[in-house]
């Protein structure tokens, strides 16, 4: 109390405490404020888009800028612009045909996102990953990546991502010759870029299952697939998408052996051409080469195979110059020409051995042996026979070496992952440790302030203590006294109920006791009156009789039927609301039955109350024992009294 009654020249120290108090708080926030992002770097954006236009066009040029893009990258501080970095020069590695590079880089991107915590990006370095597994046929990593992306999908509820990963999955289970299972997945990625309405992708799904049906020797219903993926991309104004489907169409005419495979192949071309893309055109021409070959048009054949070369030449596209070059050495033992053979393959060989392409190197030795064989040179066949035995058990064991360096890649990548999370951890709990620093300063002011202001409640009057203590035990006794009249309220409801009931009840017998005094009464009368009609003597007499023992029979009977039903519905509303739930095809009869049945009735007593015989009674009842799907063992009354 004593600090309420200092002097007033004590007062304005208080106010300084307050403001020194507000001061520390705010150098206290402001050094626990987390540091802001970078903005947009120009340079970066330049360099992404030059290396995604050689993607495009030229791989040379990709990997070129791809390593300036790079090297920027690293000087940048934090982990996004490096990830981006890494992304971009594992795909122009991937365009270039060095995909142990590539997954180096792809690596390295996924290390990056997981630091930087961006599901989106994981999503697509896992896409990457599993894509160039699949290109170079580990099946078990491809398993491992796509397992984990469509893991984080579905975890997001991304349905594009999943569908994405549907495609891809798709494709690991062709490769391993599971065309079921890769239909469904095809199928069910379709339907995801249907509802999406993402029509790109849809025509790449439509696509896939037209491939698939290829494999499966159904090229009549891989046909219309392409057409629909046609369609979409002209409309769409994708000129390459469109040639890759011609392309298809011609493929799928081939199996067929039909003459409309000039007519695609050229359709295709003709769009690809137009594209620009030197790398999507490529594999079309040697497709068509091919074919022209197979049917013996080998100078047309061979003045594409040129016309490839140069393009790749120009284009610095090593794949298509070796595979021209080869295909070119072919055609030239074809026509029994050694010396344009041994040309060619030779241009082949020394490109596929300076860049170190192992699996080229081998394929043109056999190549190489299996010419020198069709030109009966028997020594230069030896020869390479004997390069490509060799070349072949060592790569053989380093294939074996190198999956278990793959595989001991993937166990580093997985440690250094776990590295990061753990390092994760511990920012999180520096940023946990800094979030309670700051949640303790707020509860030591807000105890100071309540302690201030607990004093300044203590020198308020005891009275109004009192008189709120007074007013908590009236607003007490008042709660106590509205409870007390709620219960009692809904006791007297529940009796009301209940005498609603037994008054239903006594009425409904009643009711029940009038129909079967009725049906005695009228039993009487039709006994006495069909005594009359055999004492009648015309057969006229008697038919207007029987009419008329009908017409009262069912007047009476079906009136007080009425009224009983009419007074068994008010009663049992709830019993008629859950049988036509559970068995709404009941007629008026079979209703009627159910309620007889349910009171308990026997045969004999449902006989005399409907007018009917107990065998007509007994099979309405087996017919309804079958409407309402009931089996031997179980009673009718007894199911009845459940509803």
């Amino acid at each position: 109390m004593r600090i309420f009654n200092t002097p007033s020249k004590r007062l304005p120290t208080s106010k300084y405490m307050a403001l020194l108090l507000f001061l520390c708080s705010i150098l206290f926030f402001q050094q626990c404020k987390q540091p802001e992002t970078s903005g947009p770097d120009p340079i970066f954006d330049s360099l992404v888009s030059k290396v995604n236009s050689g993607l495009k066009t030229n791989a040379d040029s990709a990997l070129q800028v791809s390593e300036v893009l790079f090297l920027y990258a690293g000087k940048k501080p934090g982990a996004e612009h490096m990830a981006d970095a890494a992304r971009l020069r594992g795909k122009a590695f991937e365009l270039s045909g060095k995909n142990d590079s590539a997954l180096k880089y792809y690596t390295l991107m996924h290390t990056q996102v997981f630091q930087l915590r961006d599901t989106a990006k994981m999503i697509q370095a896992s896409y990457l990953l599993g894509s160039l597994f699949l290109e170079m046929k580990s099946n078990d990593s491809v398993a491992y990546w796509l397992r984990k992306g469509m893991g984080l999908a579905v975890r997001t509820h991304d349905t594009l991502q999943q569908a994405r990963f549907l495609l891809n999955t798709g494709n690991y289970y062709l490769g391993c010759n599971q065309s079921d299972s890769a239909m469904q997945c095809f199928t069910r990625a379709a339907l995801y870029y249907l509802r999406a309405g993402d029509s790109a992708n849809l025509a790449m799904a439509y696509r896939s299952i037209g491939n698939l049906l290829i494999n499966q020797q159904f090229q009549s219903k891989a046909i219309p697939m392409f057409l629909r993926a046609i369609e979409i991309n002209k409309h769409l104004g994708k000129q390459i998408d469109v040639g890759l489907d011609y392309s298809n169409m011609a493929i799928a005419y081939k199996r067929i052996n039909t003459d409309s495979v000039y007519y695609y192949y050229k359709q295709a071309m003709a769009h690809l051409a137009e594209s620009g893309s030197q790398m999507a055109l490529m594999p079309v021409k040697f497709n068509y080469a091919n074919y022209l070959k197979s049917k013996g048009k080998m100078a047309e054949a061979e003045n594409i195979y040129l016309e490839v070369l140069h393009s790749s030449q120009e284009n610095n596209i090593l794949k298509g110059q070796i595979y021209s070059l080869n295909m070119l050495a072919k055609t030239a033992v074809i026509r029994k020409d050694q010396a344009d053979a041994d040309m060619y393959f030779e241009k082949a060989l020394q490109l596929a051995e300076k860049n170190k392409l192992t699996i080229d190197i081998l394929r043109l030795y056999n190549d190489r042996f299996e010419g020198y064989l069709a030109l009966d040179n028997s020594a230069a066949a030896t020869k390479y026979y004997t390069l490509w035995n060799t070349m072949n058990d060592s790569l053989q064991t380093s294939t074996q070496k190198d999956a278990i360096v793959k595989y001991q890649t993937l166990y580093e990548t997985e440690k250094k992952n776990l590295e990061i999370k753990v390092l994760t951890i511990e920012h999180d709990k520096e940023l946990l440790i800094n979030r309670y620093l700051i949640y303790i300063f707020i509860a030591s002011l807000l105890i100071v302030l309540a302690f201030l202001y607990a004093l300044w409640l203590r020198s308020k009057n005891a009275v109004q203590r009192s008189l709120l203590s007074e007013q908590i035990q009236n607003t007490q006794l008042l709660e106590l006294n509205k409870n007390e009249l709620l219960r009692i309220n809904q006791e007297q409801e529940a009796m009301l109920v209940k005498q609603e009931l037994d008054s239903n009840q006594k009425l409904l017998l009643s009711k029940m006791l009038l129909i079967s005094h009725n049906s005695e009464f009228i039993s009487v009368i039709l006994f006495k009156v069909q005594a009359l009609n055999k004492e009648l003597i015309t057969t006229d007499q008697q038919d207007k009789l029987n009419e008329i023992i009908k017409a009262i029979s069912s007047e009476v009977h079906s009136k007080k039927w009425a009224e009983f039903q009419q007074q068994y519905h008010k009663s049992h509303e709830d019993f008629f609301k859950k049988l036509n739930e559970c068995h709404p095809n009941l007629t008026a009869g079979e209703h009627r039955s159910c309620i007889l049945l349910r009171m308990n009735l026997s045969v004999k007593e449902i006989a005399e109350l409907t007018f009917q015989a107990p065998s007509a009674i007994e099979m309405a009842r087996h017919r309804l024992r079958t409407k309402l799907n009931l089996k031997r063992e179980e009673n009718l009354t007894s199911y009845l009294s459940t509803f």
